[in-house]
């Protein structure tokens, strides 16, 4: 009877025990999925969360480029200029803008070319795929259409897929505009 008696006193302490720990509305720290209690799950759960990103992805960055150099050759976006007159990779930003003749990537203005190199060479302009951009003539149509620029393979670089263009002729300064 003594024995009953005792397990009975125990069973009581241990659910008063348990119902006071479920009362306490403060969260527990490290339960990551919610369930009362720290162990593996939660480490499962954060994981979880790093592999899907758990909204902490950055933002893609986005650049486009000309110069004397093929970008397909090219592993990273380097250099980055921020002049208006030297070849390199030009920031565009997080988004993608949607270009037209009244929103230009590029103007071409007299005396307001991007040198690309000293001596005539081929000329390369790469512009991300998923733009609306495009080197154009000067009645607007796309240059690739007309014999100034052919259009190469695509080319990925970190992350970002490009378009490259590359100029029929030689040229030192580019002078076409670009939407």
């Amino acid at each position: 009877m003594k024995t009953k008696k005792l397990l009975l006193m125990a069973a009581m302490l241990l659910m008063s025990v348990c119902s006071f720990a479920q009362n306490n509305n403060t969260p527990l720290k490290g339960d990551v999925n919610g369930d009362g209690k720290v162990d593996y799950n939660d480490v499962l759960a954060v994981l979880k969360i790093m592999k899907e990103a758990g909204g902490t992805k950055e933002a893609t960055t986005f650049y486009w480029y000309v110069g004397q150099t093929d970008p397909s050759t090219m592993t990273s976006i380097s250099p980055i200029v921020t002049d208006t007159s030297s070849p390199g990779w030009r920031l565009i930003g997080t988004t993608l803008p949607t270009y037209s003749s009244s929103n230009k990537l590029f103007e071409y203005v007299e005396g307001g070319e991007i040198v690309t190199g000293t001596s005539l060479a081929k000329q390369y302009i790469a512009i991300p795929a998923n733009s609306s951009a495009c080197p154009r003539d000067g009645a607007g149509n796309d240059a690739s259409t007309v014999d100034m620029y052919t259009k190469l393979s695509n080319v990925t670089i970190s992350g970002v897929t490009y378009k490259v263009y590359e100029t029929v002729g030689k040229s030192r300064k580019l002078a076409i505009d670009i939407y």
